[in-house]
């Protein structure tokens, strides 16, 4: 029998406007009974839409369990069918009858709503809280371009030009006279 799906917890997916957005999307999926991954994949691929979208289980429940962001085509389909099952109208203002927040007079529709909180986690932003924080750099850049260790202010002038495009630190030795780089890639 499958595992019913829950809202994942703070560790597994912490505060921030992914996790927002999540919410939102379990409140609808909470009032349609929580229907499975596949079921509610099987829904999207009947929806009478303009151009066929196709949502697989597992990219619903990423969606719930805050792995994946998806695209907004397969956003707007999945909570389409939601809303359906819920019985809600996805046009119906979302703000319109609760008493936890309409300070602004804030008209936004049941779609509008998830839109933005899906841009906001696909980019990173809070809605009020501006731009998002740059994090901050564990080590320094290199100095010198593309070779790493060489005085600041131009380009690296190594003593031999490398021919090895995964060559990487100083070269081996080797009994010949030819010098050798390692033929593991750098990453």
């Amino acid at each position: 029998m499958p595992q019913i799906l829950r809202m994942p917890s703070e560790d597994e997916l912490p505060r921030g406007p992914k996790r927002t957005f999540v919410s939102e999307l379990f409140i609808y999926f909470r009032e349609a009974g929580r229907p499975s991954p596949a079921s509610i994949a099987a829904a999207v691929s009947q929806s009478p839409q303009p151009t066929r979208i196709t949502v697989s289980r597992e990219t619903v429940r990423r969606l719930l369990k805050g792995e994946t962001t998806s695209t907004w085509p397969k956003v707007k389909a999945v909570h389409d069918v939601l809303c359906r099952m819920a019985d809600r109208d996805p046009t119906w203002r979302r703000f319109s009858d609760s008493s936890d927040y309409d300070e602004d007079n804030d008209t936004r529709t049941l779609y509008e709503y998830i839109r933005d909180l899906w841009n906001d986690a696909v980019d990173g932003v809070e809605s009020d809280d501006g731009p998002p924080q740059m994090a901050p750099v564990s080590e320094p850049a290199p100095t010198g371009g593309w070779g790493g260790n060489a005085p600041s202010g131009g380009w690296s002038t190594a003593q031999q030009p490398q021919d090895d495009p995964w060559a990487t630190g100083t070269p081996q030795k080797n009994t010949s006279s030819q010098q050798t780089y390692s033929d593991e890639p750098p990453f």
